[in-house]
């Protein structure tokens, strides 16, 4: 496959890192993102394990995502304060040669962005993507910024909201509320003091509040908790963030103290529901492939969006050099992930389920048992944390 054209959309964490691997194999890349360049800044912060970041620090300076971080060691709590049980990620630099760590949103895609202009292949910022035609045998793109044609495929990394998966694939499963909403900030807090070891995952007697001290002193924390209506998407006003400000006030009223603190200091956040996509039976045609959470969108709750994201890059990019049709690539590129990733979606869905809607008996039983079960997590999460692209085999 010499000489071959594609067009990425999307600039978020699967679109670079494949785009990176691409260039490498000296293909000609289109990469557009609907967002402005300084949009790409904004967000919170999210968890890549072992196994997304073996995979990242091939694609750049590793080292640069420490200068602003958050421990990937957990300590569970119950509502009171006291701790349940704790995963510490000191084991995994012996198994996998990389431990789990909190970082920045802004920090991964940034990177991978400086990687792709020292590549001389910057993206095109601000390039919403109106419509795509393949009519002609090869893929044209019209944008807000013009069109551009003569592309041999597409990729659609363009997130859980893809426009390209509701173009190409106009009848696939549409993004479903999970009636959690997410909030969270990275907060200055004057005369804070605690350990910066570890996240403290609370267990809250209404909701799940998690916080960590960064390696800069701050206080990155983010917030689940049930809320039947669909509600914050795109915007977040003054007026509806007092009332969610309000209601997580009132949700934690009888928890450690500490969250109320916590929250009466942070003057803003961000706030956004959680979905899910029902599989998608096929994630590609002749000229198109999905990757990322366009193709399989999982929830938050086990810190793996990231990290599949990237796995999807790194597979799809062996497929594409190893075999000369693209669809043939495409169909061997599903094949190695789709159940890899289902398994890792349904844990995710489990774990969102006990951030849901708690109650005293449930809540009585995971306190207990809580200690007993992280002691398997080492075993159970080894399968994810080991996957090496080097190792794949593909036939």
């Amino acid at each position: 496959m010499i000489n071959k054209k594609v067009i990425i959309v999307g600039g978020g964490v699967a679109g670079p890192a494949l785009a990176i691997k691409l260039l490498e194999l000296d293909w000609h890349v289109k990469i557009i993102e609907a967002r402005k360049k300084n949009e790409m800044k904004e967000g919170l912060f999210m968890g890549i394990s072992p196994n997304g970041l073996n995979i990242l620090k091939d694609l750049i300076n590793i080292s640069d995502i420490y200068q602003d971080y958050a421990p990937g060691t957990l300590h569970f709590h119950n509502s009171k304060g006291k701790r349940i049980a704790e995963l510490d990620t000191e084991y995994q630099l012996m198994d996998y040669g990389i431990r789990s760590v909190q970082i920045k949103r802004s920090t991964v895609s940034q990177l991978l962005h400086e990687k792709l202009d020292q590549l001389k292949n910057p993206i095109l910022y601000d390039c919403r993507l109106n419509q795509i035609d393949d009519s002609k045998g090869k893929i044209k793109v019209s944008t807000s910024k013009g069109e551009f044609e003569g592309f041999d495929f597409l990729i659609a990394a363009d997130g859980i909201h893809s426009k390209c998966r509701n173009i190409l694939i106009p009848n696939s499963p549409k993004p479903i509320y999970t009636q959690l909403l997410s909030t969270g900030a990275i907060a200055d807090i004057p005369n804070w003091h605690d350990e910066s070891n570890a996240m403290k995952m609370v267990f809250g007697e209404q909701a799940f509040f998690a916080y960590a001290t960064s390696n800069q002193g701050k206080v990155w924390w983010f917030n689940n908790f049930h809320l039947a209506a669909e509600s914050v998407r795109f915007t977040l006003d003054s007026g509806l963030k007092q009332q969610i400000k309000s209601q997580m006030l009132e949700l934690h009223k009888n928890d450690d103290p500490t969250i109320l603190n916590i929250l009466r200091a942070t003057d803003d956040f961000f706030a956004y529901p959680i979905y899910e996509i029902p599989p998608i039976e096929k994630w590609y045609g002749d000229k198109f492939c999905l990757i990322g959470d366009a193709a399989h969108a999982i929830s938050p709750h086990t810190g793996q969006g990231a990290s599949l994201a990237l796995e999807d890059a790194s597979v799809l990019a062996k497929c594409l050099a190893k075999f000369g049709e693209h669809e043939h690539a495409f169909k061997i590129f599903q094949e190695l992930r789709f159940h890899r990733v289902k398994k890792i979606i349904s844990q995710a869905r489990k774990v969102g389920k006990t951030k849901s809607r708690p109650n005293p008996l449930a809540n009585f039983f995971r306190d207990f048992f809580l200690k007993k079960f992280i002691h398997l997590e080492k075993k159970k999460m080894d399968w994810v944390y080991s996957f090496d692209v080097n190792k794949l085999q593909i036939k």
